[in-house]
């Protein structure tokens, strides 16, 4: 049997271990660094490429994904799956306050990861959107996840917990169709 190819673009702890934990069973390609709001970031995508998982930002993650799909329909790229991690918060559903480590314009970041999953769901293709709380290196407590619609506390998720879930629903699409705050409680 093929193996599939997935994509990963961004930089960050999470998007590494995703790379670790999937190594084996897709041909992964990884990117990491350039100018990922422009579309020739995205050129020569193999037309083998069925998922990708966006790890981009904080800031311009509406404008990455606007370039990568129209790369993608440039190149007749059928996808099968994408994942997106954005941030607790794009629908006021935060009960306490969340640190957006560097954001000078809470407000704009906001908007922008809104219009980057409003661009995913466009697409009609089978997407998974997590959203974690405050982002921390050390993993604290048990993972747990809530779903669209319901009030998130405050809190802390590890890169850790969000690679665990990306995995999953990469492996079995669990969350497919789903937007998914994130977090670890002690």
């Amino acid at each position: 049997m093929m193996m599939k190819t997935i994509l990963l673009i961004g930089n960050n702890p999470a998007e590494k271990l995703v790379a670790k934990r999937l190594q084996d069973q897709f041909k992964l390609i990884e990117i990491t660094s350039g100018d990922l709001t422009e579309e020739k970031a995205y050129a020569d995508l193999p037309k083998d490429l069925t998922k990708m998982v966006s790890f981009v930002g904080p800031m311009d993650a509406d404008l990455a994904m606007e370039s990568f799909f129209a790369a993608v329909r440039q190149q007749s790229i059928k996808l099968d799956q994408v994942v997106m991690i954005s941030t607790a918060g794009i629908d006021n559903e935060v009960v306490g306050q969340l640190d957006y480590p560097g954001i000078a314009d809470v407000t704009e970041y906001l908007r922008e990861q809104r219009y980057a999953i409003k661009i995913i769901d466009e697409e009609e293709i089978p997407y998974t959107i997590f959203r974690p709380v405050n982002v921390i290196n050390e993993k604290l407590g048990t993972p747990f996840a809530i779903n669209e619609g319901e009030k998130v506390p405050a809190g802390n998720v590890s890169h850790e917990t969000i690679a665990d879930f990306v995995v999953q629903a990469i492996q079995t699409s669990k969350y497919q169709n789903q937007s998914i705050a994130l977090l670890e409680t002690k």
